[in-house]
């Protein structure tokens, strides 16, 4: 069923905030995410830029801990690995390359959705 666009509910301007948050830096994690585990950057660069990237989220106004929509769960869950593991792991764990593979391509819009288990926002 088509919804009008006048009829559509309002979308609080914290959340946009957050949306626009999540779009900005989704696909940088996932760019980098995928060059780390193939050795053309190194762990701590990838480190460094999920750090940055939660300390830009700390500074936003967010009350929900639900992600909004699967692209924001992926990028959480993404998040979520990355903080998880060390260098060897990323780079010599099969599984953990496919699962980092599976979002950043998701997160970069040339994959499908991968199925992701509940998470929250941080």
């Amino acid at each position: 069923m088509l919804t009008l666009a006048y009829n559509r509910p309002e979308i609080a301007e914290q959340e946009r905030w957050l949306q626009q948050f999540v779009s900005d830096n989704a696909p940088v994690l996932a760019l980098n995410a995928i060059a780390a585990s193939h050795g053309g950057i190194t762990y701590i660069q990838l480190q460094n830029l999920f750090n940055r990237q939660l300390a830009q989220w700390w500074t936003l106004p967010h009350e929900i801990l639900q992600p909004a929509n699967k692209y924001e769960a992926s990028y959480w869950s993404l998040v979520q690995i990355l903080n998880g593991i060390d260098d060897y792991q990323l780079m010599g764990n099969s599984f953990i390359q496919h699962k980092v593979a599976t979002l950043s391509c998701y997160l970069l819009n040339i994959g499908p959705c991968p199925k992701i288990t509940t998470i929250n926002r941080p």
